[in-house]
């Protein structure tokens, strides 16, 4: 095949890439926006943020899960491009959504950190309990409005879980979590320690966001996955392994595709 002839075949995909995801976001509003509405337009989140996140969904159930997460992926990264340059930054509450025209202009926090943060809510809470929580959602307050209090109220009925803490940071906090991890390997105790530093800091974005992940590890002799759960401006997490590693990933899910993260080289103390 000439390179032209590959080169339109990428354009076909991409095409019908961008149809699909459009098709897919409008229909999603037959749910969120016309069963059930945002109260206000400080609350515009809880219809386009779920627009975008059913894009990603109509991927997984049509395609797979490595689409989904990509599409997840990508929203969550062109969010995060916009919130460094944007002079328009706010939480998904928007307590300043008084210019109603520029309501839909400003996207990246409504549309696409809306959708990356509805994904983290399904890791939090489970695939079973997300889904489940939906339907009482929309069931509960179809041909009504609603509120992120309703939301919340449904997936914590559906999970069991208290997510005050969640929608603290993600709904009603503004911004993302930048972090900076060190490692380190005590060859005598093989033990490799990161300390997790978070960094981000202004006005309206959180000091210190909870963050549950896990941790990759890789060894000559293989690879392992450990469960951490960051809580503060800065922890220490360590792992008995069975040699130096040779590499280590943090949140290799993909659980939580909002964030910035600097992992260091391996340091070996003397």
């Amino acid at each position: 095949m000439a390179d032209s002839e590959i080169f339109l075949a990428d354009v076909d995909l991409l095409k019908d890439a961008v149809v699909k995801d459009l098709v897919s976001h409008e229909l999603a509003h037959s749910w969120f926006g016309d069963l059930v509405t945002c109260k206000n337009w400080a609350e515009l989140w809880l219809n386009e943020g779920f627009a975008t996140f059913m894009e990603a969904a109509y991927r997984e159930k049509t395609v797979g899960r490595q689409d989904y997460l990509r599409k997840i992926d990508e929203d969550a990264k062109e969010f995060l491009v916009d919130d460094v340059t944007s002079r328009k930054r706010h939480a998904l509450f928007d307590v300043r959504a008084g210019d109603v025209n520029g309501l839909f202009d400003d996207s990246a926090v409504t549309y696409n950190k809306g959708g990356a943060v509805l994904h983290i809510l399904r890791e939090q809470v489970g695939s079973e309990a997300f889904w489940k929580a939906l339907n009482i959602y929309l069931n509960k307050h179809k041909f009504g409005n609603v509120e992120s209090t309703d939301l919340r109220a449904a997936m914590e009925e559906a999970s069991g879980q208290d997510l005050g803490w969640f929608f603290e940071q993600w709904v009603y906090g503004a911004g993302a979590p930048k972090l900076e991890i060190r490692q380190t390997w005590k060859a005598r105790a093989k033990t490799l320690t990161l300390t997790v530093t978070q960094v981000q800091g202004d006005a309206i974005t959180p000091m210190v966001f909870r963050l549950p992940m896990d941790v990759l590890m890789k060894t000559a002799s293989g690879e392992t996955t450990e469960k951490l759960e960051v809580t503060k401006r800065t922890q220490t997490f360590s792992f008995k392994l069975d040699d130096k590693p040779t590499a280590v990933k943090l949140d290799p899910y993909e659980k939580i595709p909002l964030k910035r993260a600097k992992i260091h080289p391996l340091e070996l103390p003397k």
